[in-house]
């Protein structure tokens, strides 16, 4: 088959890494388009080398560019595409555009999403999808027939266990050693997404972190590098093994929902400081690794991590009973890919 995989956010780029992997090792040939956004053109053309790639669209961080850019350009761009790559079949984390595209040519199109609370967005990707999959968290499952749920966050489908081993070789560069630092990710707020969040609030409480702990940063707007810390360590995208960056930590703060809950399923205690109260985030917070603490509050929740004040299940421990608990995303999304072969 031909398999069109469509990219559009950097928490997206590992979703299909390890379907995508047994899809070629198949015979199917895989072409990945992706959003010209940030470092993510940089970041896909590291993690998927050896395959055809084409960056479709931009998102500039304006409203302008994502509506104008980043949706209407991009369909006549993914139109094009589609004309001259015959795809027999499109994935993606929700792209609608790429539904509309393959609507009109007739070929079925999943989406794999989990932010029900993007009511637009939803709206689209029933009317383009062919099948839309939610995690567990989806209450509505009888509102849309071909809306279905996996047992599982799609985080999962490159942090399980069974797909993801945390190297201390990853620490030598930054010259850190286990659970002796902290790592802070600070995301901008030029998606539609964080729109409305006040932009660069970990700088608000940088100074108030403790002084024994390095911290290593990971900064999307890195023009905004002067309000923070001198002695925080940046790290420059595309990052080496940036999971067991995050599993060796000692905790992570992260002003953006898509790492933190990735923090929490390396069980790694992780505070979200952002602005969106989400279903996937309720999951890891139920499950007592991941925290949705107001900015203020952020300095007094380290500590109380720091010290041990509260009570954290042991790091294998909590990530082996979360593969015993959740579904091979990656089989999952194989299967689902499988049955649409002629």
């Amino acid at each position: 088959m031909n398999i069109l995989i469509d990219i559009g956010h950097p928490a997206h780029v590992n979703f299909f890494k390890n379907t995508i992997k047994r899809l070629q090792i198949d015979g199917n040939n895989i072409l990945i388009c992706v959003l010209n956004r940030g470092k993510l053109p940089f970041i896909v053309k590291k993690e998927y080398k050896g395959y055809e790639i084409k960056i479709v669209g931009k998102h500039k961080g304006t409203k302008l560019s994502i509506i104008f850019d980043a949706n209407i350009l991009r369909f006549f761009s993914l139109f094009k595409i589609c004309l001259k790559y015959k795809p027999d079949i499109g994935i993606s984390t929700g792209s609608f555009i790429l539904g509309f595209v393959l609507k009109l040519f007739k070929k079925p199109n999943i989406f794999f999403d989990d932010d029900p609370d993007r009511k637009l967005n939803i709206i689209l990707e029933k009317l383009t999808s062919t099948e839309l999959f939610f995690p567990i968290f989806y209450n509505s499952i009888n509102d849309y027939e071909k809306i279905k749920k996996f047992n599982a966050l799609k985080e999962w489908a490159y942090l399980s266990p069974k797909y993801f081993t945390p190297t201390k070789d990853a620490l030598l560069k930054y010259k850190l050693f286990p659970k002796e630092y902290i790592f802070v990710r600070e995301v901008s707020t030029g998606s539609l997404n964080y729109v409305n969040q006040k932009s660069n609030i970990i700088s608000s409480i940088a100074n108030k972190l403790p002084e024994n702990f390095k911290v290593l940063f990971s900064l999307e707007d890195k023009s905004t590098i002067n309000l923070y810390p001198e002695d925080w360590i940046l790290l420059e995208e595309p990052v080496d093994d940036i999971h067991s960056l995050i599993y060796y930590s000692k905790l992570l703060i992260s002003s953006g929902d898509s790492m933190a809950r990735e923090g929490s399923m390396l069980g790694v205690p992780s505070i979200y400081c952002g602005i969106r109260d989400m279903a996937a985030n309720k999951v890891m917070i139920d499950k007592g690794m991941l925290f949705h603490v107001n900015i203020n509050d952020v300095p007094e929740f380290v500590n109380k991590i720091i010290n041990e004040e509260l009570l954290l299940e042991d790091q294998k421990s909590f990530r082996n009973k979360l593969m015993e608990e959740w579904i091979d995303m990656p089989e999952f999304i194989y299967s689902n890919i499988e049955k649409y072969k002629k």
